[in-house]
């Protein structure tokens, strides 16, 4: 009798020391998941506060430490979707790519990348600035210079892609300054080597 009646008692403290640690584990799960949903919460009110300038939509990662970007769409490219691609116009042709593959250097911000190559066959003897042409609201590099902007050009030797980024001689650092070499053109360069010539153009302030 008495073994029965201690086999019970410590079968009862067994089953209320286990429920004391149960209501703990689902507590500090439950702060887990309120912690996680505040993190949710916050990553969204992030989203509000960036509109993607309008032309993009707001993405938080799967990943909770991921970063929270803008997915830009159509012409539109920048952090924040606030660079319009057609700004090249025309005659030049816009560059996606904005790190150069060789040196790691990066386009400023608030400048547009834009080439023309040994393919642009009409267009080699023309001086950098003739280049500017059919730009959105800015028309030519008149324009452009007249509202505030600015542009750079330089000579690379074309590389596996096209564009600056692939190319050589460091164009993107050296053609995203103001007022360089502005009526170079392409057939100045060796003719005998393929050649791209960036022209890197500074958006007037807004």
């Amino acid at each position: 009798m008495a073994r029965t009646v201690m086999f019970f008692l410590v079968v009862g403290l067994f089953a209320a020391a286990w429920t004391e640690v149960d209501s703990m584990g689902n507590g500090n799960m439950k702060k887990a998941g309120r912690l996680l949903d505040d993190l949710d919460a916050n990553r969204r009110l992030q989203c509000r506060r960036n509109r993607c300038n309008d032309h993009g939509r707001c993405v938080f990662p799967k990943a909770r430490a991921g970063v929270i970007r803008c997915a830009c769409e159509g012409r539109y490219s920048g952090n924040n979707c606030e660079i319009d691609d057609s700004v090249c116009g025309n005659i030049l042709h816009f560059s996606p790519q904005r790190t150069d593959v060789n040196t790691g250097a990066s386009v400023p911000a608030g400048w547009i990348m834009c080439y023309i190559d040994e393919n642009d066959v009409a267009q080699h003897s023309t001086p950098c600035r003739d280049l500017l042409a059919g730009l959105p609201i800015y028309g030519d590099y008149t324009g452009l210079l007249g509202a505030g902007g600015n542009f750079g050009c330089w000579h690379g030797q074309s590389g596996s892609q096209s564009g600056p980024a692939y190319a050589t001689n460091s164009i993107i650092p050296d053609a995203c300054m103001n007022a360089v070499l502005q009526t170079v053109h392409l057939g100045g360069w060796n003719p005998a080597i393929p050649t791209t010539m960036g022209v890197c153009i500074k958006l007037p302030a807004s």
